[in-house]
């Protein structure tokens, strides 16, 4: 008897298994809305323009400004990557279309920094991707871009957790962030 089950099964599975890998547009692969998309993009986008700002990371020791340089350099190219990774597999018209929102929003949270010091918007940034990834709707995969940038970033500013109201005043502001954000239509 169980030589005939394993036979039948067999020929189940013969006759309506799949025998052609899935491809990216299979209607059982998941894909990203454009919402989700966004939501990817703009955490590396407003880390990526704050990097880009002169003078926000200066080294402890002069000696070591070339290699804090390539540092910051290396950093910025995974913020970048990271920030396109979510549009790799549209068609040009559409990442056009999605970056132009991207840096719209992203230009909006920017002009809100207004004279904040760096750290401060440093330390507010770094609570908001907290937050997406405690809730998961940011995963940052080891060996990602976002995961190399994040991974460089955090002992650039960890002296920053260590003033209790800054700490205290950074959180509120990634509250504020997220509820600009929720205005636009994200992380809902």
């Amino acid at each position: 008897m169980p030589i005939l089950l394993a036979y039948r099964l067999n020929r189940f599975v013969d006759q309506y298994a799949c025998h052609e890998p899935l491809q990216p547009h299979d209607p059982v692969m998941p894909t990203l809305s454009d919402r989700q998309r966004v939501e990817l993009a703009i955490p590396a986008y407003l880390l990526c323009a704050l990097t880009a700002v002169p003078g926000v990371f200066v080294p402890a020791n002069p000696d070591l400004a070339a290699r804090a340089e390539a540092d910051i350099t290396a950093l910025r190219a995974d913020l970048q990557a990271a920030c396109l990774e979510p549009f790799d597999d549209l068609i040009a018209k559409k990442q056009h279309a999605l970056l132009r929102r991207v840096e719209r929003i992203g230009k909006g949270v920017i002009a809100g920094w207004g004279d904040r010091p760096a750290l401060s918007v440093m330390l507010s940034l770094w609570y908001f991707l907290k937050d997406l990834t405690d809730r998961e709707v940011l995963i940052l995969w080891e060996g990602s871009a976002m995961e190399r940038a994040t991974s460089k970033l955090l002992p650039m500013f960890a002296h920053g957790f260590d003033e209790q109201k800054r700490d205290a005043a950074a959180q509120e502001q990634a509250r504020q962030l997220l509820d600009c954000l929720r205005a636009e239509g994200l992380y809902g």
